[in-house]
C-alpha cells in the first residue's frame, strides 16, 4: 500500500490511500477542518480493503456537528458513491452488498456515536445507504472505522486486481414519518385543494389516510381544487403517486454549491455543458478563499428543473410530489388556524430553510397534469439518466410551491402549482420564482423501527 495525492471532489486535502486490490481510494466529500462551513458534516481516514472475490470493505471516520433522533422522527445520512476504473473516464455508480435492511452483515462502526444503517432492498442493488443515530440525542455526532460493504461485480471493468477511485457523497436528510393529514385547511388561500360536497363551499380540507388512489373530481367526497391547477375532473391520482402518507426521507436544505459542483465534477464534459449554467466556473477542491467557501455552502442558484432532476437521479433520489410538500410543511396536525399555514412556516419535521418571507420555493411533482400524475416515485439509478415516469426536461408535470412573498408563502397556495418552468432563475429576479431544488427517497419499512 503506497499514499498518493489525488484531486478530491470537494476540498477534502488528507493524503488518499491506494492498493491494488479492489479499491484504489476513496474521495469524500468533506472539507478541510480550516475551511470547513463548522455545520457540515465531515469524512476522514478513508479507505478500502477486499472483503472476498465479489465485495469490498470501505471505511472511514465520521463527523456529524448537528444530528438528532427523536421520538417520532430524526435526521440521517444518504450516503452514496460512484466508482472509476483505473484508465477510464465514466464514474459508475456503486452498488450495495446487504443481507438485510437494517444493521446487515459488515456494515458497523469501532467507536464513537452510536449508528445505524438502513440499506434499501432495491432492484438490481442499492446505490446508497442511511445512516442514523441509534438512539435518542441531540449534537455532535462522531464515529471511526465505520463500515460498508460494495458488491463491485455490479461494475464493468471492476475487479480485486484493478485499481480504482471511488467517490463517496454524504447528503443530510429528515424523515417524515408515515402518517394520516390534510390538504387545505379550511382558509381561503389561492387554488387550494379541498373536498368536494354539494357544490356551495370550496374549503373544506381533504384528508389522505393511506398511500391508494385518490379520486378527484367534481363530485360528493373527492379531491377537487380551486380555479386553476386541478387534477382530472372524474379522474383520480393514482395509487403509484407518491401521497406523503407513507414514510419517506427529505433533504434537508436545497441543494448547495458545494453538492452541485461535485455532481458537475463527476461528469464527462458533455453531460457537464448540459447541466452547467453559461460562466459558470465550479470552484476548485483545494480552493481557500471565503467566496469560494461560501459558495459551497449557501444553497445554489440558479438550478432548472432539468438540472435538478439531473443531480436526483445521479445520487438515487427522486423528486417530491406536491401532495409530500404539504406533509413536510405542515404535518399530521388538524386543518385549524394553528396549522402554522401562514409566512414563515417551518417544517414539522426539522427541515430547513423550508416556506418563508425569504426562502425559495420548492420544486416539485403536481396532480394538475397527466405527466405529473404519472409520476410513481421511482428512485434514480445512481447516474443522470431520468426515470421514464418522471417529468423530464421541459418541465411539464412540475411546478413551484411555497417561498417567499404574501400570496406564496402559505404552504396551502398553488398559484404556481402547474408552471412548467425549464430555465435558471436567479433568485435576485423577484417576483418570478428562484429556481433551486430538494430531493427525498422513499424510505424503507424498517426506518420506523
Amino acid at each position: 500500500m503506497r499514499n498518493t495525492k489525488m484531486d478530491t471532489m470537494r476540498d477534502a486535502r488528507s493524503p488518499v490511500r491506494t492498493v491494488r486490490r479492489a479499491i484504489v481510494c476513496v474521495l469524500f466529500l468533506a472539507a478541510s477542518a480550516a475551511q470547513a462551513d463548522p455545520m457540515a458534516v465531515r469524512v476522514s481516514n478513508a479507505k478500502a480493503a477486499p472483503r472476498d472475490a465479489k465485495s469490498a470493505l470501505v471505511s472511514f471516520d465520521l463527523n456529524w456537528p448537528c444530528s438528532w433522533r427523536q421520538d417520532g422522527t430524526h435526521d440521517a445520512l444518504w450516503v452514496f458513491c460512484k466508482v472509476r476504473p483505473e484508465g477510464s473516464t465514466e464514474w459508475q455508480p456503486v452498488h450495495l452488498a446487504a443481507d438485510q435492511v437494517r444493521n446487515p452483515a459488515g456494515y458497523g462502526q469501532e467507536s464513537g456515536t452510536s449508528l445505524e444503517f438502513l440499506v434499501p432492498d432495491d432492484k438490481g442493488g442499492p446505490v446508497g445507504m442511511f445512516v442514523r443515530r441509534a438512539e435518542y440525542g441531540y449534537g455532535l455526532a462522531c464515529a471511526t472505522n465505520v463500515t460498508a460493504v460494495w458488491d463491485f461485480t455490479a461494475n464493468k471493468g471492476v475487479g480485486k486486481d484493478v485499481k480504482v477511485e471511488v467517490l463517496v457523497s454524504a447528503v443530510e436528510m429528515v424523515y417524515i414519518p408515515e402518517g394520516a393529514f390534510y390538504l387545505g385547511t379550511g382558509e381561503l388561500m389561492p387554488f387550494r385543494f379541498y373536498q368536494y360536497t354539494d357544490g356551495t363551499q370550496n374549503s373544506k380540507p381533504y384528508p389522505v389516510t393511506s398511500e391508494g388512489a385518490i379520486p378527484t373530481g367534481q363530485q360528493d367526497g373527492k379531491l377537487w381544487a380551486r380555479l386553476e391547477a386541478q387534477p382530472e375532473d372524474k379522474g383520480e391520482i393514482p395509487a403509484a403517486y407518491p401521497k406523503g402518507y407513507g414514510a419517506f426521507y427529505c433533504m434537508k436544505t436545497q441543494i448547495k454549491g458545494g453538492q452541485y459542483h461535485d455532481f458537475l465534477r463527476s461528469l464527462p464534459a458533455e453531460q457537464m455543458a448540459k447541466y452547467c449554467p453559461t460562466n459558470y466556473i465550479v470552484p476548485k477542491a483545494d480552493a481557500s478563499s471565503d467566496g469560494a467557501e461560501k459558495t459551497r455552502r449557501r444553497t445554489y442558484s440558479p438550478v432548472s428543473w432539468g438540472d435538478g432532476i439531473g443531480y436526483a437521479a445521479w445520487a438515487g433520489l427522486r423528486p417530491m410530489s406536491e401532495l409530500e410538500y404539504v406533509k413536510i410543511g405542515r404535518g399530521t396536525m388538524d386543518p385549524t388556524a394553528e396549522t402554522g399555514d401562514t409566512l414563515n412556516h417551518p417544517s414539522s419535521w426539522g427541515v430547513e430553510e423550508w416556506t418563508g418571507w425569504r426562502t425559495p420555493p420548492e420544486r416539485a411533482v403536481n396532480v394538475a397534469t397527466p405527466q405529473g400524475r404519472n409520476f410513481k416515485g421511482t428512485h434514480g439509478d445512481g447516474t443522470p439518466s431520468v426515470p421514464a415516469d418522471w417529468p423530464q426536461d421541459d418541465a411539464v408535470g412540475s411546478g413551484f410551491f411555497g417561498g417567499y412573498g404574501p400570496i406564496n408563502g402559505h404552504p396551502s397556495t398553488r398559484t404556481q402549482a402547474a408552471r412548467a418552468a425549464t430555465e435558471r432563475i436567479p433568485i435576485k429576479e423577484i417576483p418570478i420564482p428562484p429556481s433551486c431544488w430538494r430531493g427525498v427517497r422513499t424510505a424503507p419499512k424498517e426506518a420506523a423501527e
